[in-house]
């Protein structure tokens, strides 16, 4: 019996055709690839991308894809400013004509019909929450819960936002997101979206569970892990 066929994805080559600063701690990066021309990019959905780190060493980072434009093929990243790794130096300085390679778009989540939606992260899973928002159709309620630093780190979602600002607090536990969504009014058949810190979500997901949203109904993606800032947990949707 021969080996197992190993299939791994295309690399795509582009280039950072802008960069402009969201917030003080958020920077959109364009990237621009023949690759991306006509394709159909879902909810969410990041690419992976392929960075150096100082020694040299071929890292891979993960972004989710805030917009995508099929006819310029033109992505849009969020990234997010922390750690120090290569992932943030590389979303703190890249500038228009940075060559870029990475591969993909891929992820998981697929958004299923339901008559409230709740969207629950910290400040790593704002571009996808905000996406997410955004492809709902308009009859389906949605509310979404986010974690930041303080009022700097709001951007605009298209559904009824929550701010649970820390004040200088530790990011990634999950004590304040808990408490945001203990008193809410879960309505029958909703469907939850939880991103963020890794032990964090899965905390909140029992919480939701305990409140009667369907095990199934629940969407878990850890983007990062305590003491990783810069090397998030599957993929990097908005931090470095």
């Amino acid at each position: 019996m021969g080996s197992p066929v190993v299939r791994r994805s295309p690399v795509h080559g582009g280039v950072v055709v802008a960069a402009q600063r969201l917030t003080p701690r958020m920077r959109r990066i364009t990237v621009r690839s023949d690759a991306a021309v006509g394709l159909d990019v879902r909810p969410a959905q990041d690419i992976e991308l392929l960075l150096r780190e100082a020694s040299g060493r071929r890292v891979k980072r993960r972004y989710t894809i805030r917009h995508a434009r099929q006819e310029t093929g033109e992505l849009d990243l969020d990234v997010l400013l922390h750690g120090d790794g290569p992932g943030a130096r590389w979303g703190e300085h890249a500038e228009p004509g940075d060559p870029v390679e990475y591969q993909g778009p891929r992820g998981k989540l697929e958004l299923r019909s339901a008559p409230w939606h709740l969207l629950v992260g910290d400040e790593s899973a704002l571009p996808a929450i905000a996406a997410i928002a955004e492809a709902l159709p308009a009859h389906e309620l949605a509310l979404a819960v986010v974690e930041v630093e303080d009022g700097d780190d709001e951007l605009p979602v298209a559904a009824e936002t929550r701010w649970v600002h820390r004040g200088g607090a530790p990011a990634g536990t999950a004590d304040r997101l808990i408490a945001a969504v203990t008193d809410l009014a879960i309505a029958d058949g909703a469907r939850a979206y939880l991103m963020g810190e890794s032990r964090a979500m899965v905390a909140l997901r029992a919480v939701l569970e305990q409140r009667g949203i369907d095990h199934d109904a629940i969407f878990v993606k850890g983007y990062w892990n305590i003491g990783r800032p810069d090397r998030l947990a599957g993929r990097t949707p908005a931090a470095g």
